[in-house]
């Protein structure tokens, strides 16, 4: 057996190119040939059950149709004992790796050879069973994300799915958009403990306004010193949504955004040395125990957000607490116009909104939109204008240009981090006080976990000597050239930059 073992694990392929740096401590080399060899038994016992799966419907073919069900059903209950599941998860696992065979031949092949795992199977087979593809695109989509599937975290290849299946078409997009409303609810349920769940199935668009909203008054409640205290002007930036304030973006213009300054009204922070905030990017992190010192609250982000948003459904109140914050948005000049349904994106790249829900965004005569107009290019120099090419005075960015690197950087640079631009710590690449100045080449976004990392020496900016072989977030092969700029587009945007994006994205924020 231990023989079998090693030969099986010693035939894993190499590292992936984005694993590479990795390759040369031992023990993270041999992690690796174990995880590919896991994957690839994985494959193998699920490979097995679906064989035995099909025998057994195919002994029963010339059956009644009940006793067919029934034998599936056996069949399922039978795979269900080996896995160690109950009933309903072993008919998922099987349905959907049987789905994954007949219609993902390359995402079904790279999880036999174990290079990825089967969450990322999952995942696939969802975007592609409900999005009613036609088969040309079926491969397209197949193709595609078994090559992004071995290259992104988990959370990564979800917001990629999200976005591709957008892209590939928009019109189709927009009308399974219109009809998963039909399906939206609001479910409780009522647990030991005294504690319950509130679940809600509902449009992106008003999730993410509620979210965005929920966090600034959360953090509200900490602002009992007056705006003006430089104490504020160095902590976190968190902008939360709260009313329709976007940003757009694409063959043409567009983002709009919903206000200047987060719900303490601070700034983004640029700390460059150790950082000891207690607000981290995750709330869950903060210790429970831990008392604000400047508010005496003893609850933790996680615990205001819950108080407040049981108050807001109960009664309606939101007390004293601060609510305005933004929620930005990218959406394809062409979309605004009504010349193409591109959908629009946020600013994460983590969501998409059908072009239609974009338009009446835009429109609302209630939302306080703030507008910037940007474009992505392959050459970002080729910039008439650019507030990203500029040089600032002094060690914190403007808030315009916090709102540009957002666009840019869309999420923590660290490598498979998915926390949201808005979220992070604008840092210095190169520390302030070690000379680096204040430019968009070197400004990043990162989140305060990884914030601490790069200042304790573990984590290191792009083209910089990576000892712990910890480095930024790698480039993905580029998206497919998009189409060029919409008639009419300005000669002068706010702001340029490169990146690799399903669209051309010109920014109003």
């Amino acid at each position: 057996m231990a023989a079998s073992s090693t030969s099986s694990a010693s035939s894993a392929p190499p590292m992936p190119e984005h694993l590479r740096a990795l390759a040369g401590e031992p023990e993270l080399s041999a992690a690796w040939e174990q995880q590919v060899a896991a994957r690839r038994a994985e494959a193998a016992t699920i490979t097995a059950l679906l064989d035995y799966r099909q025998r057994t419907a195919t002994h029963y073919a010339q059956e009644p149709l009940v006793t067919r069900s029934e034998a599936d059903r056996a069949a399922v209950r039978d795979a269900a004992r080996i896995l160690g599941t109950s009933d309903r998860t072993a008919t998922t696992v099987l349905n959907t790796t049987q789905d994954a065979k007949r219609l993902l031949p390359r995402t079904w092949g790279a999880f036999c050879e174990g290079l990825i795992n089967l969450p990322r199977v999952r995942k696939t087979v969802d975007a592609a069973t409900t999005s009613s593809l036609p088969d040309h695109v079926l491969r397209q989509l197949d193709q595609a994300a078994a090559e992004q599937a071995q290259r992104r975290s988990l959370s990564e290849f979800h917001h990629w799915l999200t976005r591709y299946i957008a892209s590939l078409d928009p019109e189709a997009y927009a009308r399974a958009c219109e009809k998963e409303t039909q399906s939206r609810f609001v479910r409780f349920q009522h647990q030991s403990h005294g504690m319950s769940y509130l679940q809600a199935y509902i449009p992106t668009l008003e999730a993410a306004a509620i979210e965005k909203r929920l966090k600034a008054a959360a953090r509200g409640l900490d602002q009992h010193t007056s705006s003006g205290d430089t104490a504020t002007e160095h902590r976190q930036a968190d902008p939360g949504a709260a009313e329709p304030g976007i940003a757009h973006g694409n063959p043409g213009q567009g983002s709009p955004t919903a206000a200047p300054k987060d719900a303490s009204g601070a700034h983004s922070s640029t700390t460059d040395g150790p950082t000891s905030d207690p607000q981290t990017s995750d709330p869950r992190t903060t210790d429970p125990r831990t008392t604000d010192p400047r508010t005496g609250d003893p609850r933790t982000l996680a615990q205001r957000e819950a108080d407040l948003l049981t108050a807001w459904l109960r009664d309606g109140r939101v007390y004293d607490a601060a609510v305005d914050a933004k929620i930005m948005i990218m959406i394809p000049e062409a979309t605004l116009t009504g010349d193409s349904d591109e959908p629009a994106m946020a600013a994460d790249r983590s969501w998409m909104i059908p072009a239609h829900q974009a338009r009446n965004l835009a429109a609302d005569p209630e939302a306080n939109h703030h507008w910037y107009q940007g474009h992505t290019r392959k050459d970002s120099r080729n910039a008439e204008y650019d507030l990203l090419s500029a040089r600032y005075i002094g060690r914190y960015p403007p808030e315009h240009l916090r709102d540009a690197l957002i666009f840019r950087d869309g999420t923590c640079q660290a490598d498979g981090c998915t926390i949201s631009a808005e979220r992070c710590d604008i840092d210095h690449q190169t520390p302030w006080e070690h000379g680096g100045e204040t430019t968009a080449d070197n400004l990043w976004a990162l989140c305060r976990r990884h914030h601490r990392m790069k200042s304790h020496g573990f984590l290191h900016p792009p083209d910089k000597q990576q000892p712990h072989n910890a480095g930024p977030k790698t480039e993905p092969e580029p998206e497919p050239e998009p189409p060029g700029p919409a008639p009419g587009h300005p000669a002068r945007p706010d702001f340029i930059w490169s990146a690799p994006m399903p669209v051309r994205y010109d920014l109003a924020a």
